[in-house]
């Protein structure tokens, strides 16, 4: 009896060490990931926001988490989940503002609002940040 106890017991460890590794390989990944879309911009600014809504993408509205970094020549938002990337020429933009508005849906906070140039057409992206008056200064 004191056997099949050890062996469930070694089998329920060995499951925790596996789902450690899995998830520890998932941040590590993430980690990279936020890396390489920061470094590609040459950011010297960053810091964790949550896209609130992207203009172009109206079908299919995923607001999630993720890494928001200016660098001299763009402005970047790494998003984790789902995996994508807004990238914006800092030459392009053509506006940003603070609203608690975005696209028919409203936010308990104040948003950044950037709005841009996209080959003749206008795009818009909503960003919740901490430092608002912050990324607002910079992006002027």
């Amino acid at each position: 009896m004191l056997d099949v106890v050890l062996i469930v017991l070694a089998v329920l460890g060995a499951l925790v060490a596996l789902a450690l590794l899995v998830g520890v390989a998932r941040v590590l990944r993430m980690r990279r990931r936020l890396q390489s879309g920061l470094s590609a911009v040459d950011a010297w600014e960053s810091s964790p926001a949550t896209l609130f809504g992207w203009a172009a993408d109206r079908r299919d509205q995923r607001p999630g988490p993720g890494m928001l970094g200016l660098g001299p020549d763009a402005l970047v938002f790494v998003q984790l989940m789902p995996e994508r990337e807004v990238r914006v020429d800092r030459s392009a933009i053509t506006s940003v503002t603070t609203d608690r508005h975005f696209m028919g849906r409203t936010s308990n906070r104040e948003l950044l609002v950037v709005t841009w140039d996209d080959n003749g057409m206008g795009d818009a992206a909503a960003f919740v940040v901490n430092d608002l008056a912050a990324w607002r200064d910079w992006l002027s």
